[in-house]
């Protein structure tokens, strides 16, 4: 029964976002990614331009998913994997991607405005002209990653990240190193 009813809640979320996505998103993918009777493994998933507004994530593996231009305000995916996932041109105002793994991911002009990156990895990940404005940076991994063309981000939130010597913040800040 628990089965049949995360089975309905599957449909009900694809129905409703199904009028909703971009010409690219796979159905059958953003039914794998929206089950909710276990953790969401959806490596390699085309979920381009899909609405999933709000949903929940937590500790997902979305690995490789090509997620550009989704629609992500809101949605929980603290714990995630998302290492070397398309988020270009995504929206995650106000998501939760706290302790999420985002290595090598492709951020580019991703709106992360407002999204809480507490510990999120962010190693190595392509954020160029990614909006970062009010967005909450608590030990989140920088190393190696390339700030310098993002928008909206303080010298106060690069100063609470980790930091390496390859980091590359916006001319006038400084970064903080890894403390041991």
């Amino acid at each position: 029964m628990k089965n049949l009813g995360a089975a309905l809640i599957a449909a009900a979320c694809f129905l409703s976002t199904s009028q909703d996505m971009a010409h690219a998103a796979n159905s059958r993918d953003v039914a794998r990614a929206r089950d909710t009777s276990g953790i969401p493994q959806c490596n390699g998933c085309d979920l381009s331009g899909a609405n999933l507004e709000n949903g929940f994530f937590q500790l997902a593996v979305l690995n490789n998913a090509n997620l550009s231009g989704a629609k992500l305000d809101g949605a929980n995916m603290a714990g995630a994997q998302l290492n070397g996932a398309n988020l270009s041109n995504a929206s995650l105002r106000h998501a939760n991607l706290s302790g999420a793994r985002l290595e090598g991911a492709d951020l580019r002009g991703a709106d992360l405005s407002s999204a809480w990156l507490n510990w999120t990895w962010l190693i190595g990940a392509n954020l160029e002209g990614a909006i970062l404005t009010n967005a909450v940076f608590v030990g989140t991994q920088i190393q190696s990653t390339d700030l310098s063309r993002t928008v909206g981000l303080t010298p106060e939130q690069v100063a609470r990240a980790c930091s390496t010597a390859e980091t590359r913040v916006p001319k006038g800040m400084r970064i903080a190193y890894c403390r041991n």
